[in-house]
């Protein structure tokens, strides 16, 4: 079977608890839509887990980005003295990392060892934005958080960067007649309210597209979705 689940934001124990409830082998595939980190405590032990699953498949997602980002200035060795003598621009970047919820991440960074830090950041180096699946007969588009900019003809590979990361759309809004869009990155309790419904941490369908984030970084649940049969998990 193919699942996707997004924004786990460092919940270790509801992402144990969902495979645990598919009864997930090494023959299903779980494709997770970023933001894997932050808020949480255990990002990193998610990101080792997911590391050392051949079945997972990680999509980019805006928390990742960042941190890959800081983890590049921060790699030999994450100390005060490191963090003061970041320049501007990094201490920008590094400020809005922990306004987000990165304090966890970065804690959880620091206990490793240079060697499995540098195994962590190109793994998240290698995360692509997007992934396009075929399943149960349907096409499915992948992303974190969307697609701004868009055009039903617009090729996935032209879209730029933070088309994938940053967008909200509209939960009423129209995107491919013939595949599915599914992401994250919006708790579906605000896209719930948005379309005059009472706010559920439940999966959010509209016409063609999906949108997964229950809530889990947020006190809500943690969502998944079987592509096979678009029946819906959660934790």
């Amino acid at each position: 079977m193919v699942y996707c689940i997004s924004d786990l934001h460092g919940d270790y124990f509801k992402y144990r608890a969902l495979l645990e409830n598919l009864s997930f082998q090494s023959r299903d595939t779980l494709y997770v839509l970023g933001d894997v980190i932050d808020r949480g405590p255990d990002g990193v032990r998610l990101l080792q887990d997911m590391m050392a699953r051949p079945n997972v498949v990680p999509i980019l997602g805006n928390h990742e980005l960042t941190a890959a980002i800081c983890l590049r200035w921060l790699l030999e060795e994450i100390t005060e003295a490191r963090l003061a003598a970041l320049g501007t621009e990094q201490l920008a970047v590094y400020q809005n990392w922990m306004r987000n919820g990165g304090e966890p991440t970065l804690r959880a960074l620091s206990r490793l060892s240079q060697e499995e830090r540098q195994e962590l950041l190109a793994y998240l180096q290698e995360m692509d934005l997007y992934a396009q699946v075929k399943a149960g007969g349907r096409t499915f588009v992948l992303v974190h958080a969307g697609l701004d900019h868009f055009a039903p003809d617009k090729a996935l590979e032209d879209y730029e960067l933070e088309d994938f990361l940053f967008c909200r759309p509209r939960p009423d809004a129209v995107f491919y007649p013939d595949r599915f869009l599914v992401y994250g990155h919006t708790p579906t309790r605000l896209l719930h309210r948005q379309m005059g419904n009472p706010p559920s941490d439940t999966i959010f369908r509209h016409g063609n597209q999906i949108a997964i984030d229950c809530g889990c970084g947020h006190g809500g649940k943690l969502g998944c979705l079987c592509l096979e049969t678009l029946e819906e998990f959660c934790v």
